[in-house]
């Protein structure tokens, strides 16, 4: 794909977060907690489970996820006695679940010790059952993720462990505040090998200060070079009406629509010469891995945290700002943690926000799960799926796809909607043609959660 002054104005769009993870549409704020109690005690099994850990040793400038920099160890403590009578509190149809995945994230879960990560998990498998093939997942930072840490993930059967890297240059780092060193992620890297752990991931992002493309390059050779399973590449969000302490970036000057696309551009002519295949629009995997067989054989799924080789598994949120995914709608938990810990510490429900999915919402979810993970859309399958005529239920959809159509980005025949090669990369746009509440009045005019690209 060519860079072309026509892409611009489309890397540029800002598109709201529930085209960026296409099962969390808009939220609502009132929820009632009992309809949170009536899902989980049906929720199907196997499910998966995530786990929010928020505590970070420093606070990274670049950084738009929810944690907390806490120095004091006996917040951790307190923090998994939350997590306990809350775990323990569920309301599961079974007293010990079928899971397929447990997820780890954060924050750094790897702030917390190879003793309280060993808690966690028996916490857990005390209510959900992995099974001799289930996932268990663990985000880390690289710089202070010990060798320890690492021995105990594998002891308690972690089978992956997701490093967010973002830059490994020295310029770029020190103006986003992030301490790091390049020699830690290969130790983890390959101490995580050792014990036999597999779908190994790293995570970049573009368009952070001073990354100019020779710097770009640079990093793209050195994690080349370190030879991951998996790569994801983040456009970096600025979204300081949501987190004011990434306003000090712009001091250091952020990185143009044009720049960005320049990037994004690199990072996958770059990859695909080193032998990984795309998946999706921002995830690369080397062809054995798992991730890119599901690729190629169509079954490819995403949720909030990414791309994946599981179904479409109802989702078990714990923690502090933790998302719920079940088939009729959404919930999060509480973002400020010292509302939820009061919330969970009275044995009270810890909602934030949510959201129930009707049939149109269900529709479109499907819609934009099949466009972003297969990049296509059999109109007999939806038919057959929803007793629907597609191309006449979704006859505005489609008009809104006439300049994408000309720009040569996406396909459309009686038969299918194909998003071609050219429109990978901005299948995020293809995508939010068909998210009915980024076209209702007025929703233009208010924020976005990030770029096209």
């Amino acid at each position: 794909m060519e860079l072309s002054p026509e892409l611009v104005p489309l890397v540029n769009a800002r598109t709201p977060r529930y085209t960026s993870y296409p099962t969390a549409p808009v939220w609502k704020d009132e929820v009632d907690p009992a309809w949170q109690d009536e899902c989980l005690a049906q929720v199907q099994a196997p499910a998966s489970v995530y786990v929010h850990l928020p505590f970070c040793a420093e606070q990274c400038s670049f950084c738009a996820c929810n944690q907390v920099v806490a120095g004091r160890r006996d917040a951790g403590t307190r923090y998994l006695d939350a997590l306990e009578r809350q775990v323990r509190g569920l309301a599961l149809p079974v007293e010990r679940l079928a899971v397929q995945r447990v997820h780890l994230g954060g924050g750094t879960p790897t702030w917390h010790t190879p003793a309280e990560l060993a808690r966690l998990v028996g916490l857990l498998r005390e209510r959900f059952d992995l099974g001799a093939h289930g996932e268990l997942d663990v985000e880390a930072d690289p710089e202070i993720t010990t060798d320890e840490q690492v021995d105990a993930l594998a002891e308690l059967g972690a089978s992956r462990i997701s490093m967010g890297v973002q830059s490994f240059d020295d310029g770029v780092l020190e103006a986003v505040g992030r301490p790091q060193r390049a020699e830690r992620i290969g130790a983890i890297l390959g101490r995580a090998r050792k014990h036999g752990m597999r779908g190994l991931n790293v995570d970049l992002m573009y368009g952070l200060p001073r990354q100019v493309p020779e710097v770009f390059a640079r990093d793209l050779d050195q994690v080349i070079a370190l030879r991951p399973d998996r790569l994801a590449i983040f456009g970096y969000a600025h979204v300081p009406w949501i987190k004011p302490h990434q306003k000090r970036l712009e001091g250091y000057g952020l990185s143009t629509a044009e720049t960005r696309l320049e990037l994004f551009l690199m990072a996958h002519r770059r990859l695909a010469e080193a032998g990984y295949q795309a998946i999706g629009f921002d995830h690369f995997a080397l062809p054995g891995d798992e991730l890119a067989v599901a690729a190629r054989e169509g079954r490819l799924h995403r949720n909030f945290m990414g791309y994946t080789t599981l179904p479409d598994l109802e989702l078990i949120g714990l923690g502090t700002s933790s998302i719920s995914q079940f088939r009729t709608g959404f919930f999060q938990q509480t973002s400020h943690l010292s509302r939820w810990w009061k919330a969970v510490e009275a044995d009270q429900p810890a909602i934030e926000k949510g959201m129930r999915l009707s049939w149109d919402d269900q529709l479109r979810q499907a819609l934009i799960m099949g466009l972003m993970c297969n990049l296509r859309l059999d109109w007999g399958q939806v038919a057959a799926r929803w007793s629907i005529d597609p191309l006449e239920y979704l006859a505005a959809d489609l008009l809104r796809l006439r300049p994408l159509q000309d720009l040569g980005l996406v396909e459309v025949d009686d038969r299918e909607l194909r998003v071609t090669d050219r429109g990978r990369i901005l299948v995020r746009n293809v995508a939010a043609a068909f998210d009915a509440y980024l076209h209702q009045p007025g929703v233009e005019a208010g924020p976005r959660f990030s770029r096209a690209i």
